[in-house]
């Protein structure tokens, strides 16, 4: 029977590789929507899907090094390292997870995830006689570096011959905002009558207005 592959981190910033001493008992995989209430007047508010949330992974890591009788944060220090921030890259590095083979399912599938490391705890709870820690629990949350490719394009902005929805700033007219999608104010119309606004000149910071196509 083969042995159980190791799970792998990778420095994407470094090419350094280094597996964990022993695999985790469990992980999780957080993921997320973004939505948003649309007030419509007069009607109920709908909602309105703005995209998606960067994925979280966590998970507890297991290290012990009393047979060997060495300091087990000589493997400790390789998960903390990647929270040193790169002067180059002016962040902490990214990092590749690796386990196994990929699964299934798209942008769903968890491994491999790349990401960066988001919080690093670690627990020491025996020792040597001198106080060197032989084994340590660490706890580590790592953030998706980037959106899939997928979710990026149900983000990516549409052409202006789709309804699109535009979230109000402080001071947007809507003369304004269809000079913004149709590249002329006089068109203001369209938006104003897709929204029932009486006045154009009106709009509330945080109002999500439906963009309309024209031909």
């Amino acid at each position: 029977m083969a042995a159980l592959e190791k799970l792998k981190m990778k420095n994407e910033d470094t090419g350094e590789e280094f597996p964990v001493l022993f695999n985790p008992s469990e992980y999780s995989i957080d993921a997320a929507a973004k939505w948003k209430e649309q007030e419509k007047r007069g009607q109920p508010p709908e909602l309105q899907y703005t995209g998606g949330e960067r994925k979280k992974l966590a998970m507890e890591l297991f290290f012990d090094t009393y047979e060997q009788q060495t300091d087990v944060r000589t493997f400790t220090v390789k998960v903390g390292n990647l929270l040193v921030f790169n002067k180059e890259k002016h962040r902490p590095p990214k990092v590749t997870l690796s386990w196994g083979r990929e699964a299934p399912g798209g942008p769903f599938a968890d491994f491999p995830f790349t990401g960066v490391l988001e919080s690093f705890k670690q627990q020491f709870t025996l020792f040597m006689s001198d106080g060197t820690p032989v084994r340590a629990k660490v706890s580590v949350s790592f953030l998706q570096f980037s959106l899939t490719e997928e979710e990026l394009k149900k983000n990516e902005a549409h052409s202006a011959d789709k309804t699109k929805t535009y979230l109000c700033k402080q001071g947007d007219t809507v003369s304004g905002i269809a000079g913004l999608f149709y590249k002329d104010p006089t068109q203001w119309r369209h938006i104003a009558d897709a929204n029932d606004i009486d006045n154009p000149r009106e709009l509330t910071a945080g109002m999500a207005l439906t963009i309309p196509s024209f031909e």
